[in-house]
This record gives C-alpha cells, structure tokens and sequence, in this order.
C-alpha cells in the first residue's frame, strides 16, 4: 500500500513525503505505459497524491491537469480526502528515449503547455488556477504556481525509479508556513536545494523520518500522520450510462439506426462498459418519460 507521510519541521515548515510505488504500478499496468510515459504519469499522480493532503473536508476534491505540447498532450489525476485517487495520459507510448540517468520528461511534454490545479469544495464553482510551464519536468511547474499564483513558497521533487520495469515511485512536497523565523527560512532554502537527492534517499530504503530529518539536520522533525493512497477508479455502468444520455435521445437513436450498440471506455481505469441495442432505447425511453 502506498502511503503519504506528513511532518512537522521547527515550528512553521510543513513537509509531506509520498511512498507512491503501489500506486502507479496500478495505474501502469492498466495503462500499459512506455518508459518516458510511465515517468509522466507517475510524477502527476504522486503530485497529486500529495496535493491530496492539502484538502480540508471529506468532500473536496482536488484535480491536476498537464497540457504539453509535444508527444504528451494531456496528463490528468483526481483525489479526494479520502487518498483515492485516479488518472490518464493522452500518449502512453510516447518514445522520446528516455534518460535514465537524468529522468528528463520535458522532450516528451514540451514546453508552452500549462498546469492546472481545480479544487473543487461542493460549492457553486470550483477554485481553478493555472499557470505556463516552466521546465515541462512538472515538479518544478508545480511549485512555479504555488509561488506565483497562490504566494505559497514551495519546494517539490517526484521521480519514479524505471529498471525493466518500475520499481520505486515517490515525492516530496515543502511548503513553510507564515512566521518562519530566520533560521527556519535558510533551513528551507538549503532543504529546496537538496531535495534533487530525494528518489536516491527513498530507493535507499531511509524511512520518511530519516529522509525528512537529512534534509533539515538542525530542526526537530515531528511526525504527524501516515495515510494510505491508492489508485481506485469509481466508474460503474450507471455512472457512465448516464454519461452516455448526456448526448440526448436524437443522437442515441441515430446510434441505434447506424451501430445497433455503443461501447464506452472509461479513460481512468480502461474498463470497456458494452450497451446493447435494448439499453439505448432504453435510455431513449427514459429521456422521454
């Protein structure tokens, strides 16, 4: 089971750290992503893995959006309070030779896209915030827009482990709070620093605390939660049925007329949800009534 472990260092530098292995080995064993791919989506669900932790209430739900520009068009992930989360790569055969020994995703990405961060709390209108890319490498595009967009000063590093297959997986986000004395700033300087080490420490084996305590050596580090994540998808025949009704009852009908049935793939988990001429006029029916 994967877990996010969260910390507090001093008195006003929080730190969450994600053992995210579990958690994408399911997603890109459903996916059946190339090497560069499975880099891509493995930074973007960690990430918001880690977001994750930064929701308040049972019903928030966070969602993080990758627009590239090159092979990789699209990456989304969704979580909720709860540690659920899900996600999709538009290209999972993107071959730009990956770099193993620099895990550079920005070929295959491209630059000129953008991240986008939808927080959704059950109100009228989500919170939506976006901002341009600046190395396609998506933690560092991250932290960009929590600098510029929310004036959260953020320190982020994700990295996957890839030998024949995938091995390790993980990330760790710092963020200082407000009344940072000064020697909590210039510790978190030298920590945003060092945390380019961070999939080494993991893949090492340190536990969260020792990787956490290496990167601020002269604060006190105290433990403050352990949570499970998992890659879960929550679609069902009902739920994607009636997304299916959504075309209206004149275009389910012309799909009767031409194709006799309709197949829907869920672009989360890659389940195949198969209706039958019955079911659509069934839904035309329903539509109707």
């Amino acid at each position: 089971m994967s877990k996010i472990y969260s910390a507090i260092v001093g008195d006003n530098i929080r730190v969450y750290l994600g053992e995210t292995t579990d958690l994408v080995k399911t997603a890109v064993s459903m996916h059946h992503t190339s090497a560069v791919s499975t880099e891509a989506l493995s930074r973007t669900l960690t990430a918001t893995s880690l977001l994750g932790k930064l929701l308040k209430n049972k019903q928030d739900i966070l969602t993080l959006k990758v627009t590239g520009t090159n092979q990789i068009k699209t990456i989304l992930a969704t979580t909720n309070y709860s540690g659920h989360v899900k996600g999709y790569i538009s290209n999972v055969n993107a071959d730009i030779p990956y770099r193993s020994n620099t895990n550079k995703i920005s070929d295959a990405i491209g630059l000129g896209g953008n991240v986008t961060i939808i927080r959704d709390f059950g109100l009228k209108e989500p919170y939506v915030g976006i901002s341009h890319m600046i190395s396609a490498e998506i933690d560092d595009d991250i932290a960009f827009y929590f600098k510029h967009s929310e004036q959260q000063p953020t320190a982020l590093k994700l990295g996957t482990v890839v030998e024949e297959e995938l091995v390790c997986a993980g990330g760790i986000l710092i963020q200082p709070m407000p009344d940072l004395s000064a020697s909590e700033k210039a510790a978190y300087d030298n920590a945003s620093e060092a945390i380019s080490d961070f999939m080494d420490r993991l893949y090492g084996k340190q536990t969260a605390e020792e990787i956490i305590q290496s990167y601020f050596p002269e604060l006190p580090v105290m433990m403050t939660g352990e949570f499970d994540v998992a890659f879960t998808c929550d679609c069902s025949e009902d739920r994607i049925s009636r997304a299916l009704m959504t075309v209206g009852k004149e275009e389910l009908k012309e799909i009767i007329s031409v194709d006799q049935q309709a197949e829907l793939k869920c672009h989360f988990c890659n389940t195949v949800y198969h209706f039958t001429k019955k079911d659509l006029e069934d839904m035309v029916r329903a539509l109707e009534a």
